[in-house]
């Protein structure tokens, strides 16, 4: 993901300089070059959300894990386990 981003700080750096470049000059030019800079961005929105999704998931599932060894140890409760974790899984 960090790969994609440092792409994507440059690609979008290098789009602007041609779409503000060929504005006055070449308007087609800078439409197609502000078509590509959005080519790049709906890929790497779509990876950012499914990452932050699937992170959302493992760090649930850790939770769960954690609450059920304090539910087994007798640190806390089922009424206070079974609360938590609707809490968890409702995120």
């Amino acid at each position: 993901m960090k790969i994609m981003s440092i792409i994507g700080i440059v690609w979008f750096s290098l789009s602007l300089l041609f779409i503000l470049a060929l504005f006055e000059s070449d308007l087609e030019a800078a439409a197609g070059w502000g078509m590509l800079g959005m080519l790049y961005a709906i890929p790497l929105s779509i990876v950012g959300l499914i990452n932050s999704n699937n992170e959302k998931k493992s760090n649930s599932y850790n939770e769960l894990i954690k609450l059920s060894e304090l539910k087994e140890k007798g640190i806390i409760s089922e009424d206070e386990f079974k609360s938590k974790k609707n809490d968890l899984l409702r995120i």
